[in-house]
């Protein structure tokens, strides 16, 4: 544990112990240490791998949205660091979903409070200034996606992923958004069927069909109806033809900038987390394909197509 880490940890608990290093593997990833102070309480340490990061989940956590999602529902920020790039968080109950084994009824019940959370997350008051995404325009950002995809995408995923980006999608409601929305940030404990939220370094404020919908939908719910109909069901709500089209635009460029990132970066989680993307993209817009001879009466023009591809 880095000196400046040890201080800032130092501040909120007096004396204290390393229990665990909790970091995931790979470069570009927060280094996160589980701690043990006085009376055994649980901390944990984490230091983001930049400032942006940093700043963002900070600025979660001051701004009050982890707790919106519920008494205990996530961690709580005990102090950090800018320079150090650090925070102390409180722990919360519950192992990641992601390497559970659920039966059915328990993983239904997951995604239906996973639906329930990321709606009170999404309805967040914005009370504070906050980072938000790059505001590169989509020409330039379609333009990088189609650089990588003729580098690492076969020539007839290129086709697609071209066909899907061709319309820039509606401007869309922009809500606090996670950003990374996986079962790896869900807490699970089967014992007291709840689920619980973590690491909130990516969360700003976006529209949910940029990167939390895509994801779900691309890497999860595609060809589950069961707990896609949980899900959508603790959301209150299904998206509309809008936020389809923009689901497929955005899921094509975070599949390929996955996909970048995992190869260059040699990490295995993302590459397999952008070929699952390509893959459900490619199955959807076959499917499309196949409708599109078929001649729907009222399917025409880009944006409709792409819309219409999800339903």
């Amino acid at each position: 544990m880095p000196e400046a880490v040890h201080d800032l940890v130092t501040s909120v608990t007096g004396t204290f112990r390393v229990v665990a290093d909790r970091s995931s593997p790979g470069t570009g990833r927060p280094r996160i240490w589980e701690v043990e102070g006085p009376h055994g309480c649980r901390w944990f340490a984490k230091q983001n791998p930049g400032p942006r990061l940093q700043q963002r989940e900070a600025t979660a956590y001051e701004s009050g949205w982890p707790s919106l999602l519920g008494p205990g529902r996530a961690p709580l920020m005990a102090a950090h660091d800018p320079t150090a790039q650090a925070l102390v968080i409180t722990a919360v109950p519950g192992q990641p979903v992601r390497g559970q084994r659920l039966a059915a009824e328990q993983e239904r019940e997951v995604y239906r409070q996973a639906g329930q959370l990321l709606a009170r997350l999404n309805t967040a008051p914005v009370v504070s200034p906050v980072p938000e995404e790059s505001t590169v325009g989509w020409e330039a950002a379609v333009e990088k996606m189609l650089a990588s995809a003729r580098l690492y995408a076969t020539p007839d995923d290129l086709v697609m992923l071209r066909e899907l980006t061709r319309d820039q999608p509606a401007i869309l409601p922009a809500v606090v958004s996670h950003g990374d929305y996986m079962p790896r940030n869900w807490l699970w404990d089967p014992a007291e069927q709840v689920l619980r939220i973590i690491d909130f370094e990516r969360t700003s404020i976006e529209p949910s069909a940029h990167r939390d919908l895509p994801r779900l939908h691309y890497r999860l719910l595609r060809g589950r109806p069961d707990v896609k109909a949980a899900f959508y069901a603790g959301l209150g709500r299904t998206p509309d033809a809008f936020e389809r089209h923009a689901c497929a635009a955005y899921g094509a460029l975070d599949a390929m900038s996955a996909l970048r990132y995992g190869l260059e970066k040699r990490d295995i989680d993302s590459v397999d987390e952008a070929h699952t993307m390509l893959r459900n993209l490619r199955t959807d817009y076959t499917q499309h394909l196949t409708g599109q001879r078929g001649h729907r009466p009222g399917a025409s023009g880009p944006r409709a197509r792409a819309g219409e591809q999800h339903g």
